[in-house]
């Protein structure tokens, strides 16, 4: 697995509306992406006060609708830190059990480990890698990639997973920093980028990184915009490295902050918005609470069409049921629905965003 230049790594966690966005682009889209997936935490049930369902029942549909909704393109796979370590009912690991499910189905899948990742997992990764011959990805946080001994913990970790430094996809992880002023940073990222030493070795290497915030509490009802800082500061960086520098392939968490957590919808009613990725922002149509008046989503929609920023029905199927449901053919849906539609419109809009600037390694 061999990332081009105008290649995109939208960093996932495997929920509905995401796997469902990834399954509906077009074949053309998909061999232009390599998503991060995330097996994310157990959903929790606040009325009950327990999880929603034991690891068993949260983790064993993923292969076969990993399968199904990815089918044989490449992807990696990590496990939430929450859960990583936790015994499916067969004393099984999550590594494990995804993996030897998914080489059944003879996917491309890669396993993605955190640079901190426990020796046990450790150990049962080494396992993989061996079996499927595939590789690893190794994600390196940002506070991590400051510190003098990065390349050294990296070198480390390839050393216990028994694979050499070709053979691995080095993944920076951002997270959502402060990435103004965008050139001051690039040139503390070239700095450390550069004290790592020599990227050419990898066989991938991307930066991962989100403006979205966490919540959007802070954000007005009805029309606002946030701006794409991760997006902007990307090309800056590339502009700023060095030209026998390696540049990083993009990825972003399309527009889901990592951070976020399920809160208590008890206490909380989540407000009906329309999140719609342009060049350089995000256009937020936000309205009351969703549950008390879904109907709204046809006025967000019909604002987005007529707001000069749309991208056309036919860009996306996100795009496609945004126009539908302004012209009221298509009906209010759900929350889940809405991630979908604007996660399928984000991917087609950084991919067009890629072929524009012409970014890449």
């Amino acid at each position: 697995m061999i990332l081009t230049k105008e290649m995109y790594v939208p960093a996932l966690r495997w929920r509905l509306g995401e796997y469902q966005a990834l399954n509906r682009l077009t074949d053309v889209a998909k061999d232009l992406i390599v998503p991060y997936i995330t097996i994310p935490e157990v959903e929790f049930d606040f009325e009950l006060w327990k999880p929603k369902k034991s690891i068993q029942e949260h983790v064993e549909p993923f292969p076969d609708r990993f399968k199904t909704k990815w089918g044989h393109r490449p992807a990696w796979i990590t496990v939430h830190p929450e859960i990583l370590g936790k015994p499916m009912d067969s004393g099984q690991d999550i590594f494990t059990y995804i993996f030897e499910n998914l080489r059944a189905y003879e996917t491309n899948a890669v396993p993605a480990l955190p640079l901190d990742a426990p020796l046990a997992i450790i150990s049962v990764v080494r396992d993989i890698i061996a079996i499927d011959q595939l590789g690893v990805a190794i994600t390196v946080r940002m506070e991590d990639l400051m510190k003098p001994d990065a390349r050294l913990r990296v070198e480390t970790l390839c050393s216990k997973l028994g694979i050499s430094l070709e053979e691995t996809d080095l993944v920076i992880d951002l997270g959502s920093p402060n990435f103004e002023p965008y050139r001051a940073f690039a040139g503390a990222m070239t700095v450390a980028l550069q004290r790592f030493g020599d990227l050419e070795i990898f066989r991938n290497f991307t930066i991962i990184s989100t403006a979205i915030p966490e919540t959007f509490k802070d954000v007005a009802r009805g029309a606002d915009q946030l701006v794409r800082h991760d997006w902007l500061f990307y090309q800056t960086l590339i502009t700023t490295l060095p030209t026998h520098m390696r540049r990083p392939n993009y990825g972003d968490y399309a527009i889901v902050n990592p951070n976020f957590a399920p809160v208590d919808m008890r206490k909380i009613k989540a407000s009906g918005k329309l999140v719609y990725t342009t060049p350089k922002t995000w256009e937020i149509r936000k309205g009351g609470a969703f549950r008390d008046h879904p109907e709204q989503m046809h006025d967000h929609c019909a604002s987005i069409v007529a707001s000069g920023e749309f991208s056309g029905s036919a860009f996306s199927s996100g795009d496609d049921y945004i126009y539908k449901c302004a012209l009221r053919t298509k009906g209010h849906s759900n929350q889940t629905r809405w991630k979908e539609v604007a996660i399928s419109h984000h991917i087609m809009q950084v991919l067009n965003d890629l072929a524009t600037f012409g970014a890449g390694p």
